[in-house]
């Protein structure tokens, strides 16, 4: 009999790494017990989402009051949420001269310049720091399959740093279209409450931006949409991690037989993911997202490939998917309008409202697209 030879770095490494590991559809990270992780002098957490797919993991890392993580450097990308806590990052390559050190709070994201040696501060002496992560990570091992690659490597990325402004709260607005146009930065200072622009298109009277931190080739946007609202359901292949900023709701997930093609039942095999401020998840296939809060709901979105760097056709943010992403299935896109969705939504968003002792104002928004009673 032959010999399966099948090997995963990624996976070897995290068998080896000793951190308590979290699955499911969706997760509260603010919630979550770690452990010491040496390799980073933080406690952290790996999360491993059900549609995660095959380019991107989660990190939850903590330092406690006072503390500081250790100066390193790593050949993947990650971009960093600040559920808690307020402090600084200073990055630098080879010299001293080129360091950058940044402040960041509660709602902060930012962008780990690719290979750059960093290290976090925590800047209260009485309250620990947490963050979320998303990185390449099983990527970049599974494709060089080699730690001594990832994290003792001493090439330098010349342009990951952009401009000195990028750090502060500067940036460069990229003017696309609708729903398409992105901020080149490295730092948000406040992503809860950064300004967004109008993405009609959606629905819900959703607002939306796209990103690009620290010339990354992963993708990231924030979206918002009204309470008591629900936005157009769409489709795409597994990877987008979404954390949520604000609100309280669900999001429903069903396959769209081609990015994930269940067991043949459509949306018979519908799973609701609930989630609050700070949960995380990650859909595949068709999806939609529900606000049965009484505040607004907004979202970051965060994966592999980006609008500024198009990479395959089967991940987040290409040029393949941008086409997609607002443009009705009838049309060959991924967008399920309002006319064509399944009529047991509307009943099912009601009722959850009741349910959170909130206001649906669904019933009489969808009057412009369909006949509802």
């Amino acid at each position: 009999m032959a010999v399966d030879l099948h090997y995963s770095a990624y996976d070897t490494w995290v068998a080896n790494a000793g951190l308590p590991i979290y699955e499911g559809w969706g997760i509260h990270p603010p919630d979550l017990k770690l452990a010491p992780w040496e390799l980073k002098g933080m406690d952290a957490a790996i999360l491993h989402l059900e549609a995660m797919g095959q380019q991107c993991n989660d990190f939850v890392l903590e330092m406690g009051p006072g503390g500081s993580s250790k100066p390193i450097r790593q050949m993947h990308e990650e971009l960093i949420y600040v559920l808690s806590g307020r402090g600084a990052t200073s990055v630098w390559l080879d010299d001293e001269s080129s360091k950058r050190t940044f402040e960041w709070q509660a709602g902060s994201l930012f962008g780990v310049p690719q290979n750059a040696t960093h290290q976090h501060f925590n800047g209260s002496g009485d309250e620990p720091a947490r963050f979320i992560t998303i990185t390449d990570l099983p990527l970049m091992l599974n494709m060089f399959h080699s730690e001594d690659f990832i994290w003792n490597n001493s090439f330098n990325f010349l342009d990951r740093f952009g401009d000195d402004g990028y750090f502060v709260g500067e940036g460069k607005m990229h003017d696309i279209r609708e729903g398409r146009s992105w901020w080149e930065t490295n730092v948000l200072a406040d992503a809860d409450h950064f300004e967004l622009r109008p993405w009609k298109d959606r629905g819900a009277g959703g607002i939306n931006l796209q990103f690009n931190l620290a010339n990354s080739s992963m993708h990231t946007h924030i979206s918002e949409f009204s309470p008591g609202m629900y936005k157009k359901a769409h489709g795409h292949e597994p990877g987008a991690h979404i954390v949520l900023l604000s609100g309280t709701g669900f999001s429903l997930v069903w396959p769209d037989n081609k990015h994930w093609k269940g067991n043949g039942g459509g949306f018979d095999e519908v799973v609701m993911v609930p989630w609050k401020k700070g949960s995380i998840f990650v859909p595949k296939g068709f999806h939609q997202h529900f606000n049965t809060g009484t505040d607004p709901a907004r979202y970051l979105a965060m994966g592999f490939g980006g609008f500024r760097y198009h990479i395959g056709r089967d991940t987040m943010g290409t040029k393949y998917h941008s086409f997609g992403a607002d443009v009705s299935t009838r049309l060959g896109g991924f967008q399920i309008e309002y006319a064509d969705e399944d009529p047991a939504i509307l009943e099912m968003f009601e009722e959850e409202c009741r349910k959170n002792n909130s206001q649906s104002n669904m019933r009489e928004y969808l009057k412009q697209f369909r006949d509802v009673n």
